[in-house]
Formats: C-alpha cells, structure tokens, sequence
C-alpha cells in the first residue's frame, strides 16, 4: 500500500493516523464480553477505540456485536434500551447487570480461599484475585492481602511464614514457596541414615541371642568285666 495512510481489516475498516505518517500497527481483534471483568472489558474496549481512532458514535454498536454467553443472553432483553445509547450509558448499564454484585463476591472468595494443591497454583488463585480487586479498591493496605494470604496456607506452612512477618505480599509468596521446597518429603533426608555414628539400626535388625557355655560331658563309667580283671591281679 502506497502513502501514508494505513487502512485495517477490523469490524468497521477504520484508519490510524498515528504521530509519524507511516506508522503501521497489527490487526488487533476486538475485546469479547462474556459478562465477567466488566470493568476489565470496558476498559479494553476503549483502547482499541483510541488505538483505531473511532467515532464515538460507533462505540455501543461496535461492542454489542462482540457479546456472548451471559451477556449475549443480557443483551437480547435489552436491544430497544441501547438503541442510539450513548456509550458512558451503555458501560453503566452493563456494571449494573455485571459488576453490582461481583465485588462482594471477590470480597468473600479472598475471605474463604485456601491452599488446595500446591504454593504455586494458590499464589496464582490468590493474586487473581487481588488484581479483579484492585479495579473497585483505588487503596488497601498492604498488609491486609498479605496476611490474608498467610491464613489461607496450609497449617505446616503459615506458622513458618508468619514468624518471619513478611512486609507486603510478594515476600510472603516467595517464602510460603521455600518454605514448601523445605518440608517436601522428596527432598528431606531418609531418618533412617542417622548423622550419629553407631545410631544406624535397619528395619529389619534382629538382635543375635546370647551364647551360653555348655558343661563338658562326664566320663563313660567303667564296665563291669574291666573291674573284675583289675582285681584278679593282687
């Protein structure tokens, strides 16, 4: 294509006037809404519209096109309502059906989360779900989604974390993952190889019974005809 000007295949063919006049970005498909992360999704939306250079005009119909499952289903008992919607009216219809109750509910999940598997895949569940929180909180102590974190590990774990008070949350991930590499019983010595010599026993030792000295054998008695010869000699 010859020019300046970069025309792109998206859903409404629009064109990009970046700061250079031969800039060139990729195809970029648009957002998908399936009624989770509302403001995650509304907040993509509106790059890909600064990215592309749209009118706002074409924002709400552009988005409708791209809503599936729940919020496909949503959008069909809707349709009359959006019609020549204005977009800020549209994002506040859908955090009303899809984001009214979904910050109590990741409230309640971080107060009942617990370690299930292993360290990594409940830092992953736990981190989850402090970003989803940090869209509705603007400020939170750390120390609050750290030892929230703390109490969801397993018994073994959270008392040796604890005792090292970690001062923010990536601290307590890094050490709840030591301290699992520690007390993994693949890597813990075998107790039978004790370190003390003369401490080793195997699990089949069987004690040697003790000898006892036998008395030696009295002699065989004379006989009676060897007696009798004897005494025929005097």
């Amino acid at each position: 294509m010859e020019g300046g000007d970069h025309k792109f295949g998206g859903p409404v063919g629009s064109s990009y006037s970046g700061s250079g006049s031969s800039s060139k970005l990729p195809k970029i498909n648009f957002p998908t809404f399936d009624g989770e992360n509302p403001k995650l999704w509304i907040r993509r939306a509106e790059d890909y519209f600064e990215l592309y250079s749209l009118e706002s005009s074409v924002y709400t119909k552009l988005a409708a096109m791209h809503f599936s499952a729940a919020a496909g289903r949503w959008l069909q008992s809707v349709e009359k309502r959006i019609r020549g919607c204005e977009w800020s009216e549209f994002c506040a219809m859908v955090l009303e059906r899809f984001g009214r109750d979904e910050h109590e509910l990741l409230i309640r999940q971080l107060f009942h989360i617990k370690q299930s598997g292993t360290v990594s895949e409940y830092v992953d569940q736990f981190c989850s779900l402090v970003d989803q929180l940090a869209s509705y909180e603007s400020k939170t102590d750390p120390l609050y989604y750290t030892f929230s974190f703390i109490d969801g590990l397993n018994d073994e774990l959270k008392s040796s974390v604890l005792v090292q008070r970690p001062k923010d949350l990536d601290t307590a991930c890094v050490l709840a993952r030591l301290q699992e590499q520690v007390a993994d019983p693949r890597r813990r010595r075998d107790p039978r190889r004790g370190d003390v010599a003369g401490t080793f026993k195997p699990p089949d030792y069987i004690p040697p019974k003790p000898s006892f000295r036998t008395p030696l054998p009295l002699p065989t008695p004379p006989r009676k005809g060897d007696k009798q010869s004897s005494c025929s000699l005097y």
